[in-house]
């Protein structure tokens, strides 16, 4: 989580208008590293300011002296001036050659350099450098088991609560879009009272997550080795394939047992390393969840059961499946994992 509260770190920062001379963003998550850069975008200049004191740049097309050059500008009738580097990671020059500008930054220029999908090496001098006096924030992607922490987190910016139980089902439904996952609340605080905590109902309604067609509600009913709830409910879903896909539901069956898998792995070291690993699985409403499932089904018939979903997966996408359809198939993988 240290992502979400180094990014709040930085935008609270902005808000008192706290700037810092270079923001060096970087990494595999391009959510953060676009919402910071517009965040000092519309908080350092002012919309009158922009024509002349608002520089950007693209990686591909960056040329070390032209930038260099208007880095050194003073800015015109305004405090400050900012220059963004969009798509950093294309640039074909050296970061290096840039360094004694790095060492000595203008205190009228904002420097923002976007550095995308990839990290940068810290250990190099340049980026050393640069965290001396800067800001470098690294945006990596999250593990699928803080994604609800990450939701919670979003909703407590938007000043709304939101249950354990819906932030779990709308990470799992949403899965590791950060995009989507803050349209979609926003959505929600559209149509529910800040007064109100955001519940699995509201989520349910508001996202479009039918209960009669939830992949979720599968896995839970697997979970409880409930074969009239499951069968229905599979029934339910093989029937309207277009709005639930079979890919999705086998996806999302594979990461809740493969959690199993390592639960029972854990557990049964009996350890008190492995007890804090099983923490890794996710919070503590994941966690009980999985343990539950586990008091249904044992390590061997969850390795059988993985073994299973990935037979499913195979012949759902044309091998050696013939002519069975999603419905087909999803009912013999719920009676392969009930029986």
């Amino acid at each position: 989580m240290a992502n979400v509260k180094e990014y709040n770190d930085i935008l609270t920062k902005l808000r008192k208008r706290e700037f810092s001379p270079i923001y060096l963003l970087h990494g595999e998550e391009p959510f953060y590293i676009d919402r910071i850069s517009k965040f000092v975008e519309a908080t350092a200049i002012e919309e009158h300011e922009r024509d002349f004191n608002l520089n950007v740049f693209y990686g591909r097309d960056l040329n070390q002296n032209t930038l260099l050059e208007t880095l050194k500008r003073f800015p015109m009738m305004a405090e400050r001036q900012l220059v963004v580097i969009r798509e950093a990671q294309d640039f074909n020059g050296r970061w290096s050659d840039l360094e004694s500008y790095f060492e000595n930054p203008v205190s009228t220029t904002i420097l923002v350099i976007d550095f995308k999908y990839k990290k940068v090496d810290e250990r190099l001098k340049w980026v050393k450098t640069i965290r001396k006096s800067a800001v470098v924030f690294h945006s990596s992607k999250h593990w699928d088991n803080e994604l609800p922490g990450v939701i919670e987190s979003f909703a407590k910016e938007l000043k709304y609560r939101i249950t354990s139980h819906a932030s779990f089902l709308m990470a799992e439904y949403l899965g590791n879009d950060l995009e989507k996952i803050e349209g979609e609340l926003r959505k929600l605080t559209i149509s529910i009272p800040i007064s109100q905590e955001i519940g699995e109902s509201e989520v349910k309604k508001h996202i479009g997550i039918s209960k009669e067609f939830s992949p979720f509600d599968y896995i839970n009913a697997l979970s409880e080795r409930n074969t009239e709830k499951s069968f229905t409910i599979a029934y339910h879903i093989g029937k309207n394939d277009g709005n639930t896909p079979l890919l999705l539901v086998v996806s999302n069956l594979f990461s809740h047992f493969s959690k199993l898998m390592v639960y029972h792995h854990l557990r049964g070291l009996g350890t008190s390393e492995a007890k804090r690993q099983l923490s890794s699985l996710g919070s503590p409403f994941q966690l009980k969840k999985v343990a539950n499932t586990a008091a249904q089904y044992n390590q061997r018939k969850t390795a059988l059961i993985i073994e299973k979903l990935r037979e499913i997966d195979a012949r759902s996408k044309g091998v050696s499946s013939g002519t069975v359809n999603s419905g087909e198939l999803l009912k013999e993988l719920t009676f392969f994992i009930l029986n």
